[in-house]
């Protein structure tokens, strides 16, 4: 039943506010909504409306009480979801202009506001942040696989959310320190080209500053514009300086914002900076900066870390380095990035920094006169999630070793034991660094995970559907192998025969399909509320397993998609689902779901595990807000409808889900 119009907007508004997506909405506007909103009273048992009716022109938001939603089908009624207090009703079928696609029914006591639907559409179109929250977590839709279509993000929005990235990097960029001024490497404007190349090469840097008798910069010559005009030219070897210096010098105060100074050299086209004592032209020069410089000194800048980790060389330096690549992952992470770009980004940092300390092991055995193997052909892997390049915080190292056989045991077992002691080696540097080490031992300095290809080949090939435990958990690990250092032929060898064999075997994806359906459907009861897991006394009782709960079967019916259908270009999960939607339509819209989905729990996981100082795989429901629950409940229903498909799909045997 309907009253006539509110009397009380302003009690409404305060309500609406408490919730998403109003909560993301201007308040002038939300204010506007309660103004013409409707009060309705739904005693417990009443229908709010019924299967196939049309959707009319108000959305209704659920103050007090509980709705059910029925879907009416072969003669019976099947409860498929429970709306609770804050939700809001109706809205897929008036986004999509069509009929209820379920009953609605009030099981408690219920009261409910009837809002406007064109002036509610209109704020969601204009607010980015509202829309996508409907699009993506609220509706019932979503929870029984279709899609919602809004319009992309706009243009502004997306600047908006490159600005916040860019703002992440101002802040935490260094500042701009001038370097020993015996560094600067200077000539007056009447010194030779012959004078300039002769100092640049013996002091090995790639330009000379130009200055008069106060070091006061005048241009700048760089080693492209001595070939230019010395050699293409042929501009005679006395000619002076000053007839190609580049000029005016762009100048800049001590102490000035790295990432500033690389936005300036960007905008002016130029190549370098200089120094001055006050940032003019008029004053001394301190220091001349590159783009390579200033990277190096622009702190957390993932590019920044990269030089910085080519040039560490003490334990103390490379866990300094891993703690700011983890201080960047929470700015990028706060600042709206995907968390499967951040572990890509966070993948390329930490494949760098284990080549680096392979090169520093590999010195360490030439001095200790152990044979280095460096003459050996071998591989240093990464499997598990390392593989996927999914390894955001510094979790359990997980990698191999691969090395091509030599022709006899002998040989190979010593060529193994030199490979064991060089993977020591690092091992421990990349635990001195932060890594924790793997408590299932899958690290190269094992023998079981130090192999030559025809050692690997031969295990690959007996993994089939009477593999047993840890057999099975040895090849999910190694089915995400990825190439680091080393002969990439080597691991890329191991990878094709991956593929060939399992798409081939239709018994061991059977077996794997098994183990995706078999984990426990995420946390919620029959009404939609988390189900705690209790984690036993050492551990918190409010908690559940994220990554096995959540993650778990995402990740592992990626894998067993791309395995059946040989698509091996992706490593990281995300990515094999991005592969499988364009490579089967059939599964495009599982495939998108599925891969936001996993998104945001790697997303989620990664930041309860820098709140906590952990590896984030539990967590604790009562830290969430009522959006993120919100958010968490569609996406454990994505996770079971992944488990359905494959359960269907492989024709497992498993019954867990009903």
């Amino acid at each position: 039943m309907t009253t006539p119009r509110n009397p009380i907007p302003a009690r409404v508004a305060e309500t609406l506010r408490r919730f998403p997506p109003f909560s993301m909405l201007p308040e002038t506007t939300v204010t506007g909504l309660a103004a013409r909103a409707d009060i309705r009273v739904v005693p417990m048992g009443d229908f709010i409306w019924k299967q196939n009716a049309p959707p009319g022109d108000e959305v209704l938001f659920l103050a007090q009480g509980r709705v059910e939603y029925i879907w009416e089908h072969d003669s019976r009624g099947e409860r498929v979801d429970v709306r609770d207090v804050g939700d809001t009703l109706g809205l897929s079928a008036l986004v999509r202009g069509e009929p209820f696609r379920v009953t609605a029914q009030a099981v408690e006591d219920s009261l409910l506001y009837g809002l406007p639907w064109p002036p509610l559409k209109d704020a969601l179109a204009r607010h980015d942040e509202a829309r996508n929250y409907v699009r993506r977590h609220l509706f019932w839709a979503v929870r029984v696989g279709t899609r919602i279509e809004y319009p992309e993000p706009t243009r502004s929005s997306l600047a908006g959310r490159a600005k916040t990235i860019l703002q992440t990097h101002i802040d935490g960029a260094q500042l701009v320190q001038p370097r020993p001024l015996e560094r600067l490497l200077t000539c007056p404007p009447t010194a030779t080209l012959a004078d300039a190349a002769t100092l640049m090469s013996a002091k090995r840097v790639p330009t000379i500053l130009v200055v008069d008798a106060q070091r006061r910069p005048l241009g700048i010559v760089s080693g492209s514009n001595l070939v230019k005009h010395a050699i293409v030219d042929n501009l005679p070897k006395h000619t002076p300086v000053s007839r190609i210096m580049a000029h005016p010098v762009i100048t800049l105060p001590p102490r000035t914002s790295a990432q500033a100074a690389m936005l300036l050299m960007l905008r002016e086209r130029i190549g370098q900076v200089c120094l001055t004592e006050d940032g003019t032209p008029g004053t001394p020069a301190l220091d001349v900066c590159t783009h390579k410089d200033l990277l190096a000194q622009n702190g957390r800048h993932p590019a920044a870390m990269l030089y910085e980790i080519r040039d560490a060389k003490t334990p103390a330096r490379f866990r300094e380095l891993c703690d700011q690549i983890e201080h960047t992952a929470r700015d990028y992470l706060e600042a709206g990035a995907s968390a499967i770009y951040l572990g890509q980004l966070c993948a390329e940092l930490y494949d760098e920094l284990t080549t680096r300390l392979i090169a520093l092991s590999q010195d360490e055995l030439a001095a200790e006169d152990a044979a280095p193997p460096r003459p050996t052909h071998w591989a240093w892997m990464s499997v598990g999630s390392d593989g996927r390049r999914e390894q955001i915080l510094r979790t359990d190292m997980d990698n191999a070793l691969v090395f091509a056989p030599t022709g006899t045991p002998e040989t190979d077992e010593t060529t193994r034991q030199t490979l064991l002691k060089l993977a020591a080696k690092v091992i421990d540097k990349l635990a001195a660094a932060g890594f924790a080490r793997c408590q299932g031992g899958v690290m190269a300095h094992n023998p079981r995970w130090c192999r030559t290809t025809d050692e690997w080949l031969a295990e690959i090939d007996t993994y089939n559907a009477g593999s047993d435990g840890d057999a099975l958990l040895r090849a999910t690990v190694l089915y995400d192998l990825r190439h680091v250092a080393g002969e990439r032929a080597l691991c890329e060898r191991l990878r094709e025969h991956i593929y060939t064999t399992a798409a081939a075997n239709p018994h061991l994806q059977r077996r794997l399909a098994a183990l995706i359906v078999d984990t426990p459907p995420p946390p919620l009861n029959i009404i939609g509320r988390f189900v705690i897991e209790k984690l036993g006394v050492a551990a918190p009782p409010a908690e559940f397993d994220l990554k096995h709960r959540g993650m778990a079967p995402l990740r592992d019916a990626a894998r067993l998609y791309t395995l059946r259908h040989r698509l091996s270009r992706r490593h990281s999960t995300g990515g094999r689902w991005d592969e499988l939607r364009r490579a089967d339509p059939r599964h495009g819209e599982l495939a998108a779901l599925a891969r936001d989905a996993y998104d945001h729990l790697l997303r989620l996981r990664t930041l309860n595990g820098l709140r906590r100082g952990d590896s984030g795989r539990h967590l604790d429901p009562a830290t969430l807000t009522k959006l993120e629950r919100a958010q968490l409940a569609n996406i454990f229903d994505i996770v079971r409808t992944v488990q359905q498909t494959v359960r269907q799909e492989f024709a497992t045997d498993n019954t867990r889900l009903t």
